[in-house]
């Protein structure tokens, strides 16, 4: 299977990155992602996701137009529950989410089947509900948090 992929309403090309060559691109990149893994509260950082990424735990995606500066990113990971295995998308960034966010969920969907998991999950912040919703996705549970660290 392909693992890039182009939107033809938009000109966009989603491309999966290969492990080996994500520290070419990583300075482009971690801008984007940075805010989202910001939000995990301590779970990741930056230099743990791109340990993730270089070592293939996690899978990173980009979103460009043919010679233009990439515009989003995101980043999935195959999860094996004891019954099942999902694609987790971890993270997404970028700008102009509206013109690629249908696009990526296609190649999600793709590549969920073609690596063997039988469904698609996302952890985000409460302004994605609507936009998930709007493409089939159901609300299964909700994460509630407290720190006892601190």
């Amino acid at each position: 299977m392909s693992l890039a992929a182009k939107d033809l309403g938009e000109e966009n090309i989603i491309r999966a990155i290969p492990a080996e060559k994500i520290l070419d691109i990583w300075p482009a990149v971690s801008s984007m992602l940075h805010p989202a893994v910001e939000r995990s509260h301590g779970r990741w950082t930056m230099p743990s996701l791109l340990s993730a990424l270089k070592n293939g735990s996690q899978q990173l995606w980009i979103i460009y137009e043919e010679n233009e500066p990439i515009k989003g990113v995101a980043t999935t990971e195959i999860l094996s529950y004891p019954n099942r295995k999902m694609l987790a998308v971890q993270y997404l960034g970028g700008n102009g989410l509206n013109t690629w966010g249908l696009a990526i969920l296609d190649v999600f969907q793709k590549f969920a089947k073609a690596t063997g998991c039988s469904g698609i999950e996302a952890t985000a912040r409460k302004g994605f509900w609507k936009w998930f919703k709007e493409h089939g996705y159901e609300d299964a549970y909700t994460v509630f948090e407290k720190r006892i660290d601190e």
